[in-house]
């Protein structure tokens, strides 16, 4: 059986770094990393300096490096604003 899925957008002042369907992801969070799934409940965090973890549909793992920023999940959707993202 399929993972439910959602959609994740990674954006920087000048870029769109991502923006497909995910499984799930991991962000620095202000208080520690957080997990998300779909169907998240509503959630705003400033983020710290660290690793996004962005798992794809079928498996693959894409790993970003995040200079801080801010993180919001709501309606089975997720946005990243990041400083900006290697």
């Amino acid at each position: 059986m399929a993972a439910a899925t959602f959609h994740l957008s990674v954006l920087t002042p000048t870029e769109s770094v991502f923006d497909e369907t995910v499984e799930s992801i991991i962000v620095p969070g202000s208080e520690g990393y957080l997990g998300v799934l779909a169907h998240h409940a509503p959630l705003i965090t400033a983020l710290m300096p660290g690793k996004l973890t962005v798992r794809k549909p079928g498996g693959q793992t894409l790993e970003y490096q995040l200079t801080g920023g801010f993180f919001e999940v709501s309606n089975n959707k997720a946005i990243v604003l990041a400083d900006a993202v290697a």
